[in-house]
C-alpha cells in the first residue's frame, strides 16, 4: 500500500512542474516590486520557503498556492498549469488545440456544432 501511494505521489510530481510554478509566481511579484522578504512577511510565510517555491524546490500545498497567488492577484489556474480561463485568448487557444488533433470529417462536425450553438 504505502509504495502504491509513492508511486501515485511521484506519477502527481511529474506531471505539476514546481520549476514553472514558481517561476511564474517569481515573474508576477518582481512585476509588481515586490521583495520576497515583504511578501514572506505579509503572507507569514518564511522568506527560505518563497524562494524555494520560486526555485521550484518546494512542492507547495493547494493551499499555500493559492494564499500566494491572491496576494498576487494571480489566477491559480494559471499559477498552475500556464493557462487561464480569465486570459483573453484562452478560448480560441483551446479550440486551436482541439482542432488541430481532428480530421476533415471532425472538423466539419466541429464547424457545425459550433454554428448550431451561435444559432446560424
Amino acid at each position: 500500500m504505502i509504495n502504491h501511494i509513492r508511486g501515485e505521489k511521484q506519477m502527481i510530481n511529474s506531471t505539476i512542474n514546481y520549476a514553472k510554478i514558481g517561476k511564474r509566481i517569481k515573474n508576477k511579484r518582481m512585476e509588481l516590486k515586490i521583495t520576497q522578504e515583504q511578501m514572506a512577511s505579509d503572507l507569514d510565510l518564511s522568506t527560505y520557503y518563497i524562494s524555494k517555491i520560486e526555485n521550484g524546490k518546494a512542492t507547495a500545498t493547494l493551499d499555500t498556492l493559492a494564499y500566494i497567488s491572491q496576494y498576487l492577484k494571480l489566477d491559480l489556474s494559471y499559477v498552475i498549469s500556464g493557462t487561464s480561463t480569465l486570459e483573453d485568448t484562452y478560448y480560441i487557444d483551446e479550440l486551436n488545440q482541439i482542432c488541430s488533433k481532428a480530421n476533415k470529417k471532425q472538423l466539419s462536425l466541429i464547424i457545425r456544432l459550433a454554428k448550431a450553438v451561435l444559432d446560424e
